[in-house]
Formats: C-alpha cells, structure tokens, sequence
C-alpha cells in the first residue's frame, strides 16, 4: 500500500539498439545523473509492474522518441490520463502510458497528473547511434523536463 507520495517520476523507455528509437532511454539516463530531485525509471517498454511507481508519484512524465515525417519536428508534449485505454494492453506485457494510469488508479487507488514528452526521431536502423537531429530534441527535452516548464500552475 502507497504511504507517502514521491515527488516527479520520469519513465524513459524504447529501443536503445534501434538508432534514434533510444532517444527515450538516452533522455532519462541524462536526467537522471542532472537532476537528482527527479526520480527516473529506464526501461525498454511499458510493462504492468510500473503502475505501483506511478501511482506513487506526484506527476508522471513519459519520455519517448515518435517517427517524424520530416525534418523541422519538434518535441511532442501532451497531457495524458487513464481514460483513454486499450483493455487489451492494460494486462498484458507492454501498454500505453494511459493503459498504465488506468491501471495504477484501478489497482492504487490514484492516477497522478501525467505527460508525455515525445522526441522527434527519424532513424529506426539497428545499431546506437542516435541521429544529430534527435540528439538536439534529446537535449531540449532534458531541459524542459528538468525545469518542469509544463507543470499545471
């Protein structure tokens, strides 16, 4: 059972061995050796056993990288909740962010307040090497997520 909350949790998941697809996980592993405050959570997917984390936290950040259909992309922000589920997803063993809310206020009693950060990504080839143009939005998103700047006020 929950006591107390945690303060932001940031959820920084993809494929680091597919190129740009990584830009999730090099964006958490970056914020989580700046910001200290902040307590981060790397992983390859979205798997059910998250939901005890998220409902303990005040405010939940997802970072992940999306394929962007031309160059001048930029970062995806967009406020989440658990209303917007895939039933299929919610037990299974990856979902959704939203799948993951749901679940953590069906199991905890609470969905914290929750975005996700999307990072522009364009290649998906197999390998690390994460491209210039997603490097740059990896940096911008380590700034924004480490200034809150998306925070309800």
């Amino acid at each position: 059972m929950l006591n107390t909350l945690d303060a932001t949790l940031v959820i920084g998941y993809g494929n680091d061995l597919r190129g740009d697809d990584g830009a999730g996980i090099r964006a958490a592993t970056i914020i989580a050796a700046q910001s200290p405050h902040l307590r981060v959570i790397i992983t390859p997917q979205l798997t059910p056993d998250l939901a005890e984390d998220i409902a303990s936290a005040t405010q939940v950040i997802f970072v992940d990288a999306y394929m962007a259909c031309a160059t001048g992309a930029n970062l995806r922000i967009e406020e989440i909740s658990g209303d917007d589920v895939d039933s299929a997803n919610v037990m299974g063993h990856h979902g959704s962010p939203s799948d993951l809310l749901h679940l953590a206020n069906q199991l905890f009693g609470r969905a914290p307040e929750a975005w996700l950060v999307g990072i522009p990504a364009y290649s998906f080839a197999a390998g690390e090497s994460i491209s210039s143009e997603t490097l740059y939005w990896i940096d911008e998103a380590v700034a924004l997520i480490g200034e809150r700047a998306f925070s309800k006020k």
